[in-house]
């Protein structure tokens, strides 16, 4: 009971912390860290007009709904950011570690040569420059390694991010009115600039030209329909699959550095005018807290998934204390002045979710598929796995799933919002097992997973597929 308690006090103290500052700081260490800007929740047209001058024929406008506010770098990521990623990690990047190297600047266009990596893009760099010659992987490398470390989940934007993002409420060309205020090919003295060296937008964000930025969507022609939250996942609807690239860059055309320009390049590409910015929730992921259990277990059914599940803006996650002693001695001083208050928050939302099921009061924070309103049973989806249950708000629950080949095993207090509870994995889940209280769970399989080339293939050179040389 003492256990319990204390998770819904820690329960009602985050939802009170919940509300979003206009900026951020991530700490990366070392004295480096990255800024981020607040973007909110909101409606804008993608594409640009048939009368737009340089406009390209794969920007036909659409109206997109984006449904929840997000944080996003102030700048593409640097130099100086990436090498903290490298000092923590050890982390090489496809160029480094391939037999060809990547394509860097020779002084009259980029080409391919083992030497050229991102410690050596052709051009003189410090760490307030973008980083550039990183794949698209290598830039999922570095978004795993942030999530992790700042306990927000962390993604490269999608395009109707990005773009949203780029206009800050602008419909003209560019969002400061001209290519003036963006390094291209006619301005960039062939070489990359410091990453906050052009003036920023209404938003406070310094976007376009400099690098071009990887996106998570794949290219494809716009869906003309109006769409919320849109990513293109489907590989296939292009003459071939490649990811989106946006913003122009020092080798590219001023067209290029449009709020709705396109461009894409093999999602393998290592180019010296490619780079990346990142993405984070609004909510941080809070650990789950451990309590004893004891009972036998209780096994839901997969569901089938039959459309992406949008996640949560708050998160389930696992804790590596071993005890609630251990989670009860990490609590500051300071937190008992909170207590009080958070546990008026909490049984305040406990009253409510007893009574969600006939009046619907806790609202998702995110769009919800009704099938979900009607199904029982554990759905998994690519970073975790929702549980939907009949149990009461408060009871604890002890879940096994296994993930790249091993059997992660922790226990948390189940407290739904109105889609379920959200588990984050960081990948799809290969099992998964809920039991209530006390029962260990099932023996893990003989063999092991197939290796997932999507979440895997920035981990191992040797997991990683052919490089097919092409600069874009």
């Amino acid at each position: 009971m003492k256990a319990l308690w204390l998770g819904i006090l820690l329960t009602g103290f985050t939802s009170i912390a919940r509300a979003a500052e206009p900026a951020i700081r991530l700490d990366l260490g070392a004295g480096t860290g990255i800024d981020l800007l607040l973007v909110p929740a909101g409606e804008f047209t993608q594409g640009s007009p048939p009368t737009e001058p340089g406009r390209g024929a794969d920007e036909d406008q659409r109206l997109v709904r984006l449904t929840y506010s997000y944080y996003i770098s102030r700048t593409t990521i640097t130099r100086g950011q990436w090498e903290r990623f490298i000092a923590e990690t050890g982390y090489r990047t496809e160029a480094e570690v391939g037999n060809s190297g990547g394509y860097g600047w020779d002084g009259n266009a980029l080409t391919q040569r083992k030497t050229f990596t991102l410690k050596n893009p052709g051009f003189p760099q410090d760490a307030t420059h973008p980083v550039c010659l990183v794949t698209y992987p290598d830039a999922q490398a570095f978004c795993k390694w942030l999530e992790k470390k700042a306990h927000r989940r962390t993604l490269l934007p999608t395009e109707a991010q990005w773009e949203y993002a780029c206009r800050a409420g602008t419909t003209t060309p560019w969002p400061s009115g001209s290519a003036t205020t963006a390094w291209h090919k006619g301005n960039s003295g062939n070489g990359t600039h410091p990453a906050d060296s052009t003036p920023s937008n209404a938003w406070g964000l310094v976007i376009g030209g400099n690098v071009s930025e990887w996106c998570l969507d794949w290219y494809a022609p716009y869906d003309p329909n109006a769409l919320t939250d849109p990513r293109q996942e489907n590989p296939n609807l292009s003459d071939k699959s490649r990811r989106v690239l946006r913003g122009g860059s020092w080798n590219r055309d001023p067209k290029n550095t449009r709020s709705a320009a396109r461009f894409r390049a093999d999602p393998r590409s290592r180019n010296a005018d490619i780079g990346f910015r990142i993405v984070c929730d609004t909510d941080v992921i809070a650990p789950a807290i451990v309590v004893p259990v004891d009972a036998a277990p209780i096994h839901l059914p997969i569901l089938e998934e039959s459309a992406p599940l949008p996640v949560p803006s708050s998160f389930s996650f696992h804790s590596t204390a071993g005890s609630i002693d251990q989670v009860e001695h990490m609590i500051p001083g300071w937190l008992c002045l909170l207590i009080p208050i958070a546990l008026v928050a909490a049984l305040i939302r406990f009253a409510i979710r007893r009574g969600s099921s006939s009046s619907n009061r806790s609202m998702p924070s995110r769009p919800v598929p009704p099938s979900m309103n009607q199904q029982r049973g554990v759905r998994m989806v690519d970073n975790g796995f929702w549980i939907q249950s009949d149990w009461p708000v408060g009871t604890p629950v002890h879940l096994s799933y296994l993930v790249n080949g091993v059997m992660e095993q922790h226990t948390l207090v189940y407290q739904p919002s109105s889609q379920g509870q959200f588990v984050f994995t960081g990948v799809r889940p290969e099992k998964v097992t809920i039991s209530g209280s006390g029962a260990q769970p099932p023996p893990l399989g003989s063999s092991p997973p197939p290796f997932s080339s999507m979440h895997g293939a920035m981990h191992s050179q040797s997991q990683r597929p052919p490089f097919r040389p092409s600069a874009y």
